[in-house]
């Protein structure tokens, strides 16, 4: 009978490509028992900053998506060469299948490594989509970073835990950062958009929320984060003091900013799993989707607010709206004062705990 640290010492895999927010819940994974001796991973180049210098990822395998077919199978080749015992497919996605039936065919003369596949569960969310409220809630799905350590042995208390990324070299901030950290004024950092425009709450609303909470904000996301643009032309519009971080932080730098505000406020995107794995809580201000959908917020602190619509939870996205009028009325017409009572308290239960 082999002993637990014969099955932890196994050599394993881990394929989680993409998403950001998707790959930091499946980092779960990473403080579960079978990680314990450390784990390989392959990840989309994108994502790879979140996952580069964590204790428990022997080697990261990146992933060029521009690469295509040929890419993918050329580095299934270099998997095949590892001689993995166990390959944990956390994505589950053709790629990957195509990962497995390559590994499979090339295993035909040797042993070939046992191959687990994270089950979806999708009945489980498509139920809810159809029968909303109604649906039991013994079927609703359960949280992802639960699932996901569970996947690797572990408890399903595991969660996400990303603070290496404070230390690393690459986490060095321009310099109207770094003076901000050295002042240590207070801050709390917001991300308004969305890559789904059916989960983008309006930056007047965000300008109007930021108007009524007192503090500094500060507006994270890229040039291509419309609504964050829009943000921070409105709060300049109002004589609002902030700091605008659009375009000027990688994601070593956006998490030592994170982990250093008071809260997160913002849009169901990968920043807002970012900011509670490094340890701050966060707001998610959801539109189609609810918090119990699988991939809510998953610290105690956290929170998230939403209208109580018959229509909710509709779809991941908010693309199945289904109203010919009000249409994506689940974020239209959310009021910023709910979000303000919400987001005050764990300003003040922040201070609290200091």
């Amino acid at each position: 009978m082999q002993t637990s640290r014969a099955v932890s010492s196994k050599k394993r895999l881990i394929l989680r490509l993409s998403s950001l927010g998707d790959v930091i819940m499946a980092s779960a994974a990473l403080n579960a028992p079978l990680s314990r001796d450390g784990v390989d991973w392959v990840v989309a180049r994108e994502f790879a900053p979140v996952l580069r210098g964590h204790p428990a990822i022997r080697k990261l395998w990146e992933f060029d998506r521009r690469e295509g077919l040929r890419g993918w199978l050329r580095l299934c080749r270099e998997l095949r060469n590892q001689n993995y015992d166990e390959i944990h497919d956390l994505h589950r996605t053709l790629r990957t299948r195509l990962a497995w039936i390559f590994l499979s065919l090339a295993s035909i003369f040797s042993e070939r490594p046992r191959w687990k596949t994270f089950p979806k569960d999708r009945w489980k969310m498509q139920g809810y989509f159809i029968f909303k409220r109604f649906w039991p809630k013994a079927l609703r799905p359960v949280l992802f970073v639960e699932r996901f350590a569970r996947e690797l042995g572990g408890s399903g208390h595991e969660r996400p835990d990303l603070k290496h990324l404070l230390h690393l070299e690459d986490a060095r901030l321009p310099a109207e950062f770094q003076a901000l950290l050295d002042s240590g004024r207070p801050y709390y950092c917001v991300m308004p958009s969305s890559h789904w425009p059916g989960k983008r709450w309006n930056a007047s609303a965000y300008a109007e929320l930021l108007l009524r909470i007192p503090g500094f904000p500060v507006v994270l996301g890229t040039l291509k984060d419309h609504e964050s643009l829009l943000l921070v032309q409105e709060l300049s519009k109002n004589g609002r003091e902030h700091l605008s971080g659009i375009n000027l932080l990688q994601l070593p730098q956006t998490a030592r900013i994170l982990a250093r505000s008071k809260a997160y406020l913002g849009s169901d995107t990968g920043l807002a799993h970012l900011a509670e794995a490094v340890g701050i809580p966060a707001l998610v201000i959801l539109g189609p989707t609810v918090s119990d959908l699988g991939f809510g917020p998953w610290r105690p602190e956290s929170r998230s607010v939403g209208l109580a619509l018959g229509c909710r939870p509709c779809s991941k996205d908010g693309r199945a709206c289904f109203r010919v009028i009000r249409r994506h009325a689940c974020l239209k017409e959310l009021r910023p004062e709910l979000a303000e009572t919400v987001f005050s308290k764990i300003l003040e239960d922040k201070e609290d705990s200091r």
